[in-house]
């Protein structure tokens, strides 16, 4: 039950942000902290497909949905460790070599639109980070830069795919979870599980 009810927290996420961006562009804080969330989602389904990885022997669909978006997968879920779950030093650092600008608006910076376009400039140089041993991009074609429109529309098209491939399996994942599943409803509550919540102990959750 624990996976089925994380597989449907995972993707009411993606469906609501997917929602929210559709509905009001890429263009300020808002979206950029959807954006964050959207990785921290990814992020979090790749871990989760790890552990449900026993299950493709009987639902092979799952492996092949999967694996449509495996490298963006990985891809975002690296963006949200050196951006969004961790903000590295080293990433700051070769943010502002790469946008000097970063040094002039020092000033600015409690305005949401300079921090919008300051997020802009740290997602785009994590984004550049992500390379081969040869130093060509593992996804991308060139650099990125997000105040470029062709650049902008490419990280797009990969955030609607990542996002959309990553519902699409979820959705499927459910599904099949939800096989083994005895789905009660209202009429079938069981006076046992409310004595139990009663006995309830909370303790801390260790990592």
């Amino acid at each position: 039950m624990e996976q089925f009810i994380k597989s449907k927290l995972l993707k009411a996420d993606l469906v609501e942000i997917d929602r929210q961006l559709e509905d009001a562009g890429f263009k300020d804080m808002s979206s950029i902290v959807l954006v964050k969330q959207a990785f921290v989602a990814i992020a979090n389904l790749v871990d989760f497909e790890l552990t449900v990885r026993p299950m493709y022997a009987e639902h092979r669909n799952l492996s092949a949905i999967y694996a449509k978006a495996s490298k963006e997968y990985e891809f975002a879920k690296y963006l949200r460790n050196k951006f969004i779950g961790h903000i590295k030093p080293e990433l700051l650092g070769k943010a502002i070599e790469w946008k000097p600008e970063i040094r002039y608006m020092l000033k600015d910076t409690d305005k949401p639109e300079v921090m919008f376009i300051y997020n802009l400039w740290v997602l785009e140089t994590a984004i550049n980070t992500y390379t081969k041993p040869d130093g060509t991009h593992k996804i991308f074609e060139s650099e990125t830069d997000l105040v470029y429109p062709p650049d902008r529309k490419r990280f797009l098209i990969f955030l609607t795919h990542v996002i959309g491939s990553g519902i699409e399996y979820l959705e499927a994942l459910s599904a099949a979870i939800g096989q083994g599943i005895e789905m009660l409803d209202h009429t079938q509550q069981d006076l046992e599980d409310w004595l139990a919540a009663g006995k309830t102990e909370f303790e801390y959750i260790k990592k």
